[in-house]
C-alpha cells in the first residue's frame, strides 16, 4: 500500500509540475482565502480532484493543510508549489518527501519563485537533499535576492562577506545588506548599523547606523538591544545618556535568564547614576549572571576589590 501511495504521489507531482504556472505572489502575499496555517482555499483556488490518480496516494499528503496547498499547486499556483516543496524537504528522515519536495522547488524556481530559490540555496549550501555546492547555492541565493526576497539579500551579503560561493567582496556585501535593511530585515539592519558605526566615516553614516540599530532593537533583535543599551549607558556617537531606556532594553532579557543581559543590567545598577537604590539588586544580577556562566561576571566576582 505504501509503495502504491508513493507511486501515486509521484504521478500527482508530475501532474502538478506540468500545470501552467500562475503569477507567483510570494509566500507572504498569497491569494485571498489562503493561509499557511491551514485555512481552506476558496473554491476557485481548489479545482483539482484529489482522488486521482489513485485514492491511497492522498494518504501520502498527510495533513489537510498539505492537501489544500496541493490543490493550489495543481492549479499552477507557483507560491503553493514552493510552499509544499519547503514542507517536504524539511520532513525529517523521509527520502520520498525529500525527492518530491526538491522537484516542486526546482519547478517553482524555474518560474522565478524567490522562496523556492532561497530554499534550494540553503539545501545546496548544507548538502541537504543534494550534493553540497557553495557556488550553486550562491547562484540560487543571488537570483532570490534579485527578485527582492530580503532574507536572501541578507544571506547573499553574508556569502559575499565570507567569500562563500564567490570571491570575497565587502562592497557587494554592504550593498545587499543595505537592500535587505531597507526592507526591514532585522539581521541586515543590525549588520549595516554595526558596519556604519564601526567605520564612522561621517555624521550622516553614524546617524544612519544609529537609526538602523534602533529599528532592529525595536524588532527584538538581541544583539542590537545589547549594543544600543551600551551606547545609551555611555552616551556614545552623539546620543545623550539615557540610563532609563538602557534599563528597559536590558531588563526583559535579564528576567528571562540571559546571562549577558543580566551582567549588563548589573553593571547599570552598580555604576549608573540613576540607580543608587538598586545597588543591591545589581549585586544579585551579577551573581545570577555568574551562575549562568557569563565570563565577565565570574571574573568580576572573583576579584572582591572590583566588586
Amino acid at each position: 500500500m505504501k509503495r502504491n501511495a508513493v507511486y501515486g504521489a509521484v504521478l500527482l507531482l508530475a501532474y502538478v509540475v506540468a500545470s501552467p504556472a500562475q503569477t507567483d505572489p510570494g509566500l507572504s502575499t498569497k491569494p485571498a482565502g489562503v493561509t499557511l496555517s491551514g485555512e481552506r482555499l476558496a473554491p476557485e483556488k481548489a479545482p483539482v480532484d484529489l482522488s486521482r490518480p489513485e485514492p491511497e496516494a492522498m494518504d501520502f499528503f498527510a495533513t489537510e493543510e498539505e492537501k489544500e496547498f496541493l490543490r493550489a499547486a495543481a492549479d499552477g499556483q507557483v507560491w503553493a508549489q514552493a510552499r509544499l516543496g519547503i514542507i517536504y524537504v524539511n520532513t525529517p528522515d523521509d527520502t520520498a518527501r525529500m525527492e518530491l519536495g526538491r522537484g516542486m522547488l526546482e519547478h517553482a524556481a524555474s518560474q522565478d519563485s524567490p522562496d523556492a530559490l532561497f530554499e534550494l540555496a540553503k539545501m545546496a549550501l548544507a548538502g541537504r537533499g543534494m550534493v553540497r555546492s557553495p557556488s550553486e547555492a550562491f547562484d540560487y541565493m543571488r537570483r532570490a535576492a534579485e527578485l527582492g526576497l530580503p532574507e536572501a539579500q541578507y544571506e547573499l551579503a553574508s556569502m559575499y562577506a565570507n567569500g562563500q560561493g564567490a570571491s570575497q567582496d565587502s562592497e557587494q556585501a554592504l550593498k545587499w545588506a543595505r537592500q535587505a535593511a531597507t526592507q526591514g530585515q532585522p539581521h541586515a539592519m543590525h549588520s549595516v548599523s554595526v558596519t556604519l558605526l564601526r567605520r564612522a566615516v561621517n555624521q550622516q553614516e553614524i546617524a544612519q547606523g544609529l537609526g538602523l540599530l534602533e529599528k532592529a532593537a525595536a524588532q527584538n533583535h538581541r544583539e542590537s538591544e545589547m549594543i544600543l543599551a551600551g551606547i545609551l549607558t555611555r552616551g556614545e556617537f552623539g546620543m545623550p545618556k539615557d540610563e532609563a531606556k538602557a534599563e528597559s532594553l536590558l531588563l526583559p532579557r535579564a528576567e528571562a535568564g540571559d546571562a549577558e543581559f543580566q551582567f549588563g543590567l548589573a553593571s547599570l545598577y552598580l555604576y549608573g547614576r540613576l540607580f543608587g537604590e538598586k545597588r543591591e539588586a545589581g549585586r544579585k544580577w551579577l551573581q545570577q549572571s555568574a551562575e549562568g556562566g557569563y565570563k565577565s561576571a565570574v571574573e568580576l566576582l572573583s576579584n572582591p576589590e572590583e566588586n
